[in-house]
């Protein structure tokens, strides 16, 4: 949804960014995992998880195409119905215009190798699990290059990084806890904060544009390793400062329900041109004024976003769509 950047420092913001925004989410899913209470029991897991992603995924990318079809003489989307159609069952999206949804079963397929893989070395020498943190990565690029130009069906390039970055997520909880990450020291977090920020700084430089759903993990994939890890332990740490303030309480808000939010606001940003023809301007002004607008529709599809939060909080039906639980579920749990 970025528009396209000519800026220097907008486009080296960009690069920072997605060195590690994404690896963030798999890493707190593998700090967040349960072994001992979900090793015997995988099955019952692979069903929780996969309902509260799977659903979303097939209910929402159903609804939008039949959202889609009738309107796309009006909404700016970049594909037919036939596409929508066929990148559902091949479980990717088109070269350079991929479908937002591909996070939710990345995510669940990430989880269920990593669980698999936990469950098999639990017992075994800790050591053995930061093997797959490098033979996980190696498939990952082979496969890239194995079916470029064409992503990867299902995207399982994706979930091998994905299941790599769960296996560091669980090895910090594993050294650590699940402690703040922060000393006693200022200083000493000052010093470690600027550091892990400088690495990830110059090597998504070097690295460039990191885009799970186009299939690019950046120039040399295997630095994508260390800025998705050096990155969200910073951004960790500025979280544990920031928590116990008014703004930490409220961005909280946000991370629970992370999910609805994320499932939701690109709806809202592709219908942005529908509402911004309610104030006169015509599509043609809209298209040649893209870069202008895009700030506006952003915070406009986020804004959106919230409230309905609050509607997902209040229906069953939308809980499900967007949860996979209804909401009378989850209060029972």
């Amino acid at each position: 949804m970025l528009p396209v950047l000519s800026n220097v420092f907008l486009e080296s913001t960009i690069f920072f960014i997605t060195s590690f925004v994404i690896t963030l989410f798999f890493i707190l899913a593998g700090m967040t995992y349960n072994g001992d209470k979900y090793r015997e029991n995988l099955k019952s897991y692979a069903v929780s998880r996969g309902r509260q992603l799977l659903i979303p995924y097939f209910v929402i990318y159903i609804v939008m195409m039949l959202l889609f079809i009738p309107l796309t003489s009006s909404i700016d989307t970049y594909l037919t119905p036939l596409d929508l159609v066929f990148w559902l069952f091949y479980g990717a999206g088109p070269p350079g215009q991929p479908t937002y949804l591909w996070f939710l079963p990345v995510l669940y397929f990430g989880l269920m190798l990593f669980t698999v893989i936990e469950a098999l070395t639990c017992t075994q020498d800790p050591r053995l699990r930061w093997l797959f943190v490098v033979i996980l990565p190696f498939l990952a690029l082979w496969m890239t290059d194995v079916f470029s130009p064409m992503l990867v069906p299902w995207r399982l390039n994706s979930v091998f990084f994905a299941t790599a970055f769960c296996i560091i997520g669980h090895e910090m909880k594993r050294y650590r806890g699940l402690r703040r990450w922060t000393t006693d020291s200022r200083n000493k977090d000052g010093v470690v904060f600027i550091v892990l920020v400088t690495i990830t700084v110059v090597l998504s430089q070097y690295n460039g544009f990191v885009s799970h759903p186009d299939d690019w993990f950046g120039t040399i994939g295997w630095l994508y390793l260390v800025t998705g890890t050096s990155g969200t332990i910073a951004f960790f740490m500025i979280s544990s400062l920031v928590y116990p303030s008014f703004f930490g309480k409220k961005m909280q808000y946000l991370g629970v329900n992370s999910q609805i939010i994320y499932e939701i606001h690109p709806v809202f940003f592709y219908m942005a041109p529908l509402l911004v023809s309610l104030f006169g301007f015509s599509a043609t002004d809209y298209d040649t004024s893209f870069a202008l607008f895009w700030p506006l529709r952003f915070a406009l599809a986020f804004g959106l976003s919230i409230p309905f939060t609050m509607l997902v909080d209040r229906s069953n039906t939308l809980s499900l769509i967007f949860t996979g639980k209804k909401k009378t579920e989850e209060h029972a749990l």
